[in-house]
Formats: C-alpha cells, structure tokens, sequence
C-alpha cells in the first residue's frame, strides 16, 4: 500500500501526507492534533508549496464556519471548549487544504483511499484486541477507549473538560467512544468496498479486501444498531458507482446488516431496545432545543463541553446532543446553523457538478459520497463532528472531493486548449 514511498516523484510533503493520515487515528487527540498543526506549518514554509495551494468554495466555507467556532468563545461558558473547537476545525482546513492540492492525479488520490482504509483497518485490529481482553475478563489491560488515562492527564493540565465514556463491553479502538470509533469506520467500509473493484492492481484490491475485512469486524464489536443502518445505506449508495459491483454491493451491505443485528441482539438481548441510548434521547432533544430557545442567536458555544455543562445542569447525563443538526443548533444557534447549512450546501453542489461526469470522476465522487451517507446516518443519533479525529478524517473526505473536482477541471482545460491547438491547426492546413 505504501509501495509509493520508495519511488521519487512523489514528493517529501505528500509521503508525509499519507502518514500522518495512515497514523494519525492511532494517537490520542489532541496530540494528533499538534501532529497535523507540525505537517501544515513545515508544509507552508516551503514557498513553493504555498503555491500550490488552491482554495475553492469548501474551503472558504469552511473557513469562516471555523472562525465562527472559534469566536464562539466570547460568549460560551466553557471557553477553553469553544476554543479548542475552533482551533481543531482550523486543523481540519488545513488537512483539507493539503489533500485537495497534492493529490492532483487518479494514482495519488487513490494512495490516499488507501490509508484512509489502512487506518480503518489498525483501528479495527485494536479493537478486536479490546474485545479479545474483554472477553477473557482482563479489559484493564488493554482498556477502551484506550487513550483516556493518558487524555485525562493532558485535558487536566489544560483544565479543559471532557465525558468520556466508559464502555466495560463494547470496543472503542483509539478513538475516545464506540460511537466515534463505529462513525469512522462506517466511513471507511464503502471505500475497502470500492477500492476492492477499483484499485489500480490486484495488490491494491487484496489490501482492501483484508481491510474491509477488519474493519467490518471493528464495526461488530462497537455493537451499534445505528451502525448497520449506516452500512446499509452506504453500501445502497456506493452500487450507483458503477453497474459491475451494483447488485453485490446491495447484497453484502443486506449480509452484513443482518449479522451485525445478530450479533447485537445476541450480545446485549432484547433490553438493547429498552436502553438509555434509545428512548432517552426525546428527553434529551427536548432540553437542548430548550437550550436552543434560551440562546437562539448564538447558541451555547462551540464545543460539546457547553452542551454537556448545559445538560447536567438540568440533570440530564449526556455528552452531548446524540444528534449532529441538534448539536450544531444547540453550539452555535441560528447563526451556526446557517453557516454550517451553507458549508454542506456548497459541499452538495460539488458532488452534483461530479455526479454528472464521466468516467472515473463519477465512481470516485460516489465512493465517497457514500462515505458521506454513512456519515449522515450516524448523525440521526450521534453528533459525529464533536471529536477532533472525526472532523480531520471528515476534512480528509472533503479534501478528496474537492481533489476530484480540481484534476477534472485541470484535465478538461487541457483537452480544451488541445482541441483549439487542432481547429488552429487544421486552419493554417486550409490556407
């Protein structure tokens, strides 16, 4: 997967591209933050780099929905949350900003897929070894989330509050809880699924098929209902990429939903249905819209941490909303909520102007669209981008479409400019 690192035109940036993002989900948070903030300077610093640079749409809207997090500050009760939201979405533009510019060909984009996968997929294995410890009785020893003694030290240092939950049967991975872990991966599972057809060789294609492997495992043991809604979903969405794998895509994502109902419904039994995460969130939707109309301009603030301060005043013990659109009402009011509707406005327009053309830049652009819809899934009863690796990796998607879009306009101006080199030609030939 990571033959390209040995070959000499791929540049020094881009390999150090396809790291951080093959590693970057192993670390803990915030210093997978500090690890994306080193990248993005060393990267500017380079002038020739900065050049390279292209801005679109997505990137400006983005931009001013991080400055508007990061603003939130001013009025949030829990500043140090709104600020480190702010700072971890301006990290986010930057990753977006790397991706779209450097990968500028079908090849290099691809590399990227595939670390995205890779990482999926590591994510996976810890999370089988967390189930593994969990089922022989010992989870201390390799304990889910796996990261939150070293998070709470840092987070205590900064005086920055932060729910974590504790999950003593379900698996986290590296990320902080198995609703985020589930988010990711369901994420990733399309795009094993995709590259496992797509992938420039049979190397590429087995890898992905050992990934999506993994990664279906790492889904199971996060024991989410939600998730084999988002999988189904993905997988509807990703058979529109093209006729070959259509009617496998539908079947596997039917297979993998009823074996992961299953196993849920063997794991945590009918109660699954009577638990906390199912009919509490009413009740908990209803404080925050309450929340929403004590502060319907603004909102609460960036940051779950606002939120969570929010709720537990009014005896409710949530994190945060449980829902994404809920979530950004509640932080950012009105005013967030139009910033953010214009972001995925603009972030829809792309996929539709892709969605039109031919050849790879469809099948690419609907591979992660339904990566997108996996992630929409997970929204209805998650706020997927409240961690700092949910919005990187989200920034990653992103970056990817925006690359698409940027080597078709690049290639379709070449075929232009030829075509009038020809007519010009072909003239001087008459005369």
């Amino acid at each position: 997967m990571l033959e390209y690192l040995k070959e000499k035109n791929y540049s020094i940036y881009y390999k150090l591209l396809t790291i951080a993002i093959l590693f970057g989900s192993l670390l803990p948070d915030f210093i997978a933050l500090i690890f994306v903030i080193l990248l993005a300077v060393y990267f500017l610093m380079q002038p020739d780099r900065r050049r390279a640079i292209t801005t679109g749409r997505t990137a400006r809207a983005m931009a001013v929905y991080s400055v508007f997090m990061l603003l939130s500050a001013v009025w949030a009760q829990a500043k140090l949350a709104s600020i480190a939201t702010g700072v971890t979405w301006i990290c986010a533009l930057l990753v977006f900003l790397l991706v779209a510019s450097m990968s500028d060909s079908r090849d290099r984009l691809e590399n990227i897929m595939l670390c995205y996968i890779g990482t999926a997929a590591l994510n996976s294995a810890v999370a089988i070894v967390q189930m593994t410890f969990m089922a022989i009785g010992k989870s201390e020893y390799f304990p889910s989330p796996i990261y939150e003694k070293a998070d709470t030290l840092i987070l205590n240092l900064l005086r920055y509050n932060v729910f974590f939950e504790e999950t003593v049967d379900r698996a986290s991975g590296c990320f902080n809880s198995p609703l985020a872990l589930a988010t990711f991966l369901v994420t990733a599972f399309p795009l094993a699924a995709f590259c496992a057809f797509y992938a420039k060789n049979k190397k590429r294609r087995i890898l992905s098929v050992i990934g999506g492997a993994f990664i279906f495992f790492g889904i199971m043991f996060t024991f989410l209902r939600g998730a084999a809604v988002a999988v189904v979903l993905s997988f509807m969405m990703l058979s529109f990429a093209g006729r070959k794998p259509a009617k496998f895509m539908s079947g596997s994502a039917l297979v993998v939903a009823v074996i992961l109902l299953a196993v849920l419904f063997e794991r945590r039994g009918v109660a699954a249905s009577e638990d906390l995460s199912t009919n509490y969130r009413f009740e908990l939707w209803k404080v925050c819209f309450a929340a929403f109309r004590e502060h319907p301009i603004l909102g609460l603030g960036a940051g779950s941490s606002n939120v969570n301060e929010y709720l537990l005043s009014k005896g409710v013990e949530f994190s945060h909303a449980h829902n994404l659109i809920i979530e950004v009402i509640t932080e950012g009011g009105i005013i967030g909520a139009l910033i953010f509707a214009s972001f995925a406005v603009v972030i829809i327009s792309d996929i539709l102007y892709l969605s039109r053309k031919h050849g790879w830049y469809k099948k690419y652009t609907i591979a992660f669209l339904s990566s997108l819809t996996g992630l929409m899934a997970m929204s209805i009863f998650e706020s997927t981008l409240s961690t700092v690796k949910e919005i990187i990796y989200f920034a990653v998607i992103l970056g990817c479409i925006a690359a698409i879009k940027r080597v078709y306009k690049r290639n379709e101006a070449k075929l232009v400019k030829k075509s009038q080199a020809e007519i010009s030609a072909a003239g001087e030939e008459t005369k």
